[in-house]
Parts: C-alpha cells; sequence; structure tokens
C-alpha cells in the first residue's frame, strides 16, 4: 500500500531526538580537542609525532563521516583503536589521551554489545601495548584503561536508555500522526492503509501487517501491506485453525504475541511468509470484536510494543466503525424515498438527497442556496415554522411543497427540526414523505368501505322495500278488481238507460241492475277504494323516502368540503341501517338545533353508519333482549357534537386503548375485519379535525362522542343549502 511505504519511508528517516543530541555533544567535543590537543605530541616522541598527527585527524575525519551516516561498520573500532593508540603513543600518553577518552564515550553511542565487547579488547590492548612497547606505567596504563571501560559502559548504557526513550517518543509520534490520519480519512480504504503503515512504523524488526475480520467462525483478510506474499490480502480461513492463544486475545482489551512455533502456526493461518514474532491486538466496537490488527516481525522487538499496538488497533477500530456508519447513514439517505433537505438556520439549503430532487422535479444543483420556505406553500410555512421551534417532539404536518413556480403542488407530510452542529450553529433538517399516493389509495379505500357498507344493507334495503311494494301492490290488485266489478256495474246502468230509451221491459232491466250491485257489493268497494289509494300512495312514500335515503347515503360526494345538514344525514343513515337494526335495538334520536356544518357529507354518513351498527351489534352480544339505541346532537362551543348510545355489552377497561387500533375486533374469526372504528377515527380525525371517544360501562353500555368543528358560523347561509342532504 502506497500509504505504509510512506509511514516506513517517515520512520527510517526520523531522528532519535535525545540520543542525537547526546552524539552531537560528544562529537563537538572530538571536533574542539585537535585545537589544544595536537600540542601535547611535541618533545616525546618525535618519529611518531608526524604520523600521530595524520592518525589524529584522519580518526576525526572518519568519526565525523560515520555520524553523518549514523552508522559504524564493526571493524572501525580496531582501525580507530589503533589510530588512537598512536596518538596516544605519541604523546607518551600524555594530555593526548584525552582524545582516547571521547573517542570512547563518542563511539559507545553506537552499535549493538558484541560490538561494545569487541571494543572492550581493542581498549585493552591498546593499554596492554603502551605499557609493553612504550613503558607506560602500570600506575598510569591501568588507571586510563578502567576509565575508558567505565566510559564506554556507561555511555553505552545511556545510548540504550536514550534509544529506547527516542523509540517511545516515535512511536507517539507515529499514533499521533495516524491519529490525525484516520481522523482524516474518508473511506475506509483509507483508513486501514494509514493503520497498517503505523504498525509497520512500531519497530525496525515489523515486516508484515494485516488487518482481518471476524465474523462467526470464519476470518476475512481485508487489508495487508509490507512482506505479506501474493495470497494473504483477500483471504478467508478459519477462525478455530489459530492457536488458543490467539484466539483468546479476541476480546476487548485483549493482546497477544507468540514466537517460535505458534508464530509459525499463526503465519501459515493466514498465509504470510515465516516470521520470528507475531503480534495481534484486536479491533472493537461498542464491545464487540470485528477484527484484529496482525503485525509480523523478524525478531523480538526491542520495546513492548503492546500499549502501542493496542492503541493503534482502538483508534483504527473506532474510526472503521464510523466510516462504516458514515457509510451505512449515507446509503439510508441515498436510497431513502423520503426527500431529506439540510438547511442552515436562515434557511439557505446545503444538501439534497436524490428523493428530494425527484420529489421537486429540479436538481441539487439549482436547490442548494435556495430558501427552503419557499419551496412550501405560503399558507403551510407559519405552522411548520411552529412545530419546528416548539420545546415538544416535533410531529409530521400535511403541507405542500414544488421546486418551481410552475411545477403542481405535491401533497407531503413534512417533518422540521432545528438541529444544533458540532460547531454549535443551529441546521434545519426538513423531512418530507409523499403521500399523495397514499391520499389517492385512502379515497379509494373509503368509497370502498362505503360500497362494502351499501353491499352488506342491500338485503336489508330490499326487505325494507318489499313490506310497503307488497301491500302497493295487494291494493292495486284490489283496485283492479273493484274496477271491473264497477265496469260490469256502470254496464247494467247502461243497459237500464238504453232499455228506458226504447220503452222495453224496465222491470227486467232493474232487476238485473239490483243483481249486479249486489253481485258487486258496490256498498264495499264505495269504503274499500278510497283507503286502497290512501294505502297505495303511502307505501309509494314509504318506498320513496328509503331511496332518497339511499341515495343522500351513498352520494360519493367531491374531494371539498361542503355545509351540510348532519342531522338529515343521520335521519337518512337510521332509515338505510333499519333492517340491521330493527330486530335488535328500537332507535331513539334527540336532534338538537345545528348549523350547516362545513364536511365531507359522505364521510360522516359512514361514521354515524359505522357508529349504529356497532351499537347493534354490542346489543345483539348482550343476549339481554331487545335494546335501545339513542342518537343524540347538540352545539357545544363551536363544535357540532353527536353521541350514539347503546345498552349493549360495554368495553372491559384492558381493551379500551385497542379500541381504535386497526384490525383490532373483538369478534369471532369472519365476522369482523376490525377496520369499522379505525375508519371511524380516520375519518373523524385526520379528515375533519375533530375527535372521537366513548366513555362505557361493562354490561351496562357504551356512548360514542363525536365533535366536528363547525367552520365559519358567521358567514351567510346561502339557500337551498339543504338541497344536497335532502336528495
Amino acid at each position: 500500500m502506497a500509504g505504509g511505504a510512506l509511514w516506513v519511508r517517515r520512520r527510517l528517516r526520523g531522528t532519535d531526538t535525545m540520543l542525537g543530541q547526546v552524539r552531537t555533544l560528544f562529537l563537538g567535543i572530538l571536533l574542539l580537542w585537535p585545537l589544544f590537543g595536537l600540542w601535547g605530541l611535541s618533545g616525546h616522541r618525535p618519529a611518531l609525532a608526524v604520523p600521530a598527527v595524520v592518525a589524529a585527524l584522519v580518526v576525526v575525519g572518519w568519526l565525523y563521516a560515520g555520524y553523518r551516516r549514523q552508522r559504524f561498520p564493526a571493524w572501525s573500532w580496531i582501525f580507530e583503536g589503533a589510530c588512537v593508540g598512536l596518538v596516544a603513543a605519541g604523546s607518551d600518553f600524555g594530555i593526548t589521551i584525552g582524545l582516547c577518552i571521547v573517542w570512547v564515550n563518542f563511539r559507545s553511542l553506537y552499535g549493538r554489545l558484541r560490538e561494545k565487547i569487541l571494543a572492550v579488547l581493542v581498549i585493552c590492548a591498546m593499554m596492554g601495548f603502551g605499557f609493553v612497547q612504550f613503558d607506560i606505567p602500570a600506575g598510569v596504563a591501568i588507571p586510563l584503561c578502567c576509565t575508558a571501560l567505565i566510559s564506554l559502559g556507561v555511555n553505552h548504557v545511556l545510548a540504550r536508555g536514550s534509544s529506547a526513550r527516542d523509540r517511545s517518543a516515535d512511536r507517539e509520534g507515529t499514533l499521533a500522526s495516524a491519529g490525525g490520519g484516520l481522523v482524516a480519512s474518508t473511506t475506509r480504504g483509507e483508513a486501514m492503509d494509514v493503520t497498517l503503515g503505523a504498525a509497520l512504523s512500531m519497530d525496525r524488526a515489523a515486516s508484515a501487517a494485516l488487518i482481518f475480520t471476524v465474523t462467526g467462525q470464519a476470518l476475512h483478510v481485508i487489508a495487508a501491506a509490507g512482506h505479506v506474499g501474493g495470497e494473504a490480502s483477500g483471504w478467508v480461513t478459519e477462525l478455530a485453525k489459530l492457536p488458543e492463544q490467539t484466539r483468546a486475545a479476541l476480546r476487548p482489551g485483549g493482546y497477544a504475541m507468540v514466537c517460535d512455533e505458534a508464530a509459525a502456526e499463526v503465519t501459515e493461518v493466514l498465509r504470510l511468509p515465516p516470521h520470528e514474532v507475531v503480534m495481534l491486538a484486536p479491533m472493537a466496537a461498542h464491545g464487540d470484536v470485528f477484527g484484529m490488527l496482525v503485525l509480523a516481525l523478524d525478531r523480538r522487538p526491542t520495546d513492548d510494543l503492546s500499549a502501542s499496538m493496542t492503541t493503534l488497533a482502538d483508534e483504527a477500530a473506532l474510526t472503521l466503525d464510523q466510516l462504516l456508519s458514515r457509510s451505512r447513514l449515507s446509503i439510508v439517505v441515498e436510497h431513502s424515498a423520503d426527500a431529506l433537505i439540510l438547511a442552515g438556520e436562515a434557511g439557505l439549503i446545503r444538501f439534497v438527497n436524490p428523493a428530494a430532487e425527484m420529489m421537486l422535479a429540479c436538481p441539487s444543483e439549482e436547490l442548494v442556496g435556495s430558501d427552503i420556505w419557499s419551496l412550501v406553500h405560503e399558507s403551510d410555512v407559519a405552522a411548520l415554522r411552529d412545530v419546528a421551534s416548539s420545546f415538544e417532539r416535533p410531529a409530521a404536518l400535511p403541507c405542500r411543497i414544488r421546486g418551481r413556480d410552475s411545477a403542481e403542488w405535491t401533497d407531503v407530510e413534512a417533518l422540521v427540526e432545528y438541529v444544533s452542529e458540532h460547531d454549535g450553529s443551529r441546521s434545519i433538517v426538513f423531512t418530507a414523505r409523499d403521500v399523495s399516493e397514499r391520499h389517492r389509495l385512502e379515497l379509494e379505500l373509503r368509497h370502498a368501505q362505503k360500497l362494502e357498507s351499501v353491499g352488506r344493507l342491500a338485503a336489508g334495503i330490499a326487505h325494507e322495500i318489499n313490506t310497503p311494494i307488497q301491500f302497493v301492490g295487494d291494493n292495486v290488485r284490489f283496485l283492479e278488481t273493484a274496477f271491473a266489478d264497477l265496469d260490469r256495474l256502470l254496464a247494467a246502468y247502461r243497459e237500464l238507460v238504453a232499455t228506458a230509451q226504447a220503452q222495453g221491459d224496465i222491470e227486467a232491466a232493474l232487476r238485473e241492475l239490483e243483481s249486479v250491485a249486489t253481485d258487486v257489493d258496490i256498498e264495499f268497494v264505495m269504503e274499500e277504494v278510497p283507503v286502497a289509494i290512501s294505502q297505495t300512495l303511502e307505501g309509494i312514500n314509504r318506498v320513496a323516502h328509503i331511496v332518497r335515503a339511499m341515495k343522500a347515503f351513498g352520494h360519493p360526494g367531491t374531494e371539498e368540503k361542503s355545509r351540510a345538514d348532519l342531522n338529515e344525514a343521520i335521519k337518512n343513515t337510521v332509515v338505510v341501517a333499519n333492517n340491521e337494526i330493527k330486530y335488535t335495538a328500537d332507535v331513539e334520536t334527540d336532534l338538537g338545533d345545528l348549523p350547516l356544518v362545513h364536511c365531507h357529507l359522505g364521510d360522516i354518513n359512514q361514521v354515524v353508519l359505522n357508529l349504529v351498527v356497532n351499537a347493534a351489534h354490542a346489543i345483539g352480544a348482550a343476549d339481554r333482549g331487545r335494546g335501545t339505541i339513542r342518537i343524540s346532537t347538540r352545539l357545544d362551543d363551536g363544535y357540532a357534537v353527536i353521541e350514539v348510545a347503546d345498552t349493549g355489552t360495554g368495553v372491559p377497561p384492558e381493551i379500551a386503548d385497542k379500541l381504535f387500533d386497526p384490525f383490532f375486533t373483538t369478534k369471532e374469526v369472519g365476522t369482523g375485519t376490525g377496520q369499522g372504528l379505525a375508519l371511524v377515527r380516520t375519518l373523524v380525525a385526520d379528515r375533519h379535525g375533530g375527535t372521537i371517544d366513548f366513555t362505557s360501562t361493562v354490561g351496562a353500555g357504551t356512548v360514542f362522542t363525536v365533535r366536528l368543528p363547525v367552520a365559519g358560523l358567521d358567514e351567510p347561509q346561502p339557500a337551498g343549502q339543504l338541497a344536497e342532504a335532502s336528495l
């Protein structure tokens, strides 16, 4: 990965801060030494003066070059020791011996322990050579040797401590930089790239790093960097194949470092090249481990890396979880069917999702920067602002929106809320759901419910019409017979007149007339014909009344509200529902004086019908004989109140709060859908802004109370407003 290589290069370029300062200090002393040290060569051993000066300059230059390279080969101890020994011999181990001490102090800051063992041998050989070859007194050689060895040991420990401190500071800097890189990451790939690069920078022995996820019993390597071979990335294997020690580390706060055989087993499972040491740190979010960070090293690390590994794994896990949440949120926002709009507190739009573009028929480029309130119908803005500014939880409100002035308004349910962002500023979150299709389906459902009610009542209506039609038919047949008899009697009278005009047998004609009159029973006919005519007209009026009521009840209405006489609507509904209730209850009405109510008349017919039929069913379920349904109306503080009371079973307290829920019913399967009272609440509350409630006594009955707002009471009532209700 490019990011991993960058982190490695950055690590190799780094300067060991504290150790570097100590090295610079001793190098400075070493460079100053020739200014006052070389004069010590004069007068002691002239034959060695020139070679000693050359050796001093060479060793100082060599040490400076090694300082710049930040490394010295192990064999240079022998070369440097020979040069320093020559300088010491040239001054008869006098003042120039300072070069030996400075050199030992400086060089002990480089190299590993095995090089320091070589250094001990070189120093001892140098002092021994001076003692044997140049007759240096033991009292001088031994203290100098001990001083050099002590300086070597002290500075070796100082170098190790400074190096460890520098490595720790370097890791802390790496973790800090990794934290910044993780915060700046916009994708999971970038975050994993930064994580792997930082892991490889933990130690010089680190050569491979990877991240795998744990899903059930499956391990999936999702990212790898360093010397991982060609098969590690994307590899899927089983969790059970890992050693027990590493599986035990798969918990929040866990950590494992395995070596030798266990490390070989882990690298084989993960398809990594063989490594001597493998370290694993779990990656957890919300208390659940979802993966692990793995670092493979060629040798044991110089320092304890457990804290750094777990810290890096935790930071990476947090970032990956946040990016995953952000990605999921982005997916939800991008694929949401609801329009989502984010605007500043002043109303300028900052973001819209694709659903908002589609709903408003405008591209995001045109919407961003415009005023959000310009999209809302002017009559709906105040209500939305009031709800958004209230301290209560905002509720969705019906409103109309459009993207351009020339476009049609779209019916939506909008939720507007002010939210505080991380910098303390406030923004507007506007959510809109297109309900135009739902309104269409609700309208179709209401019509279907009405048709269902009409269909259910059709048999009763037929029966109601059949009774008056039967006695109308009987009376018409009687009138037909009576008319035939009267025709015979009229024929007898005509025969009598003709006989009298012809001066024939008048007496015979009179006897025939009397016989016909007796047979016809003219007194009965003259008495019953008016009654039959009256009964026929009454039956016809009864049928006409039922037809008018049915026509008014089944009137389709319009989507616009109109003024209607609720009392007349109730009367018509009772007529329509008569066959449903006449065998179980008597209906009493107490209809008060009501103004014309601004409403959907068809909806109110449906409400009253459902309540009356529900009351009849409650009385039938009580099984106490014939009951009573009482319907009353009154005007109360600007509301038209309709009460439907019954003497049925009542509503048990345990189901009182479910009575208006869709599909809830107390009837047996197949005899009720649970939609009646739910539809009533929808028609009253949603369609008319009214309320419906009930009071009930178990075993005594229930009273349903409907309150409908009366709009425009101060407006003049146009004549003929009752025409629609009475048709």
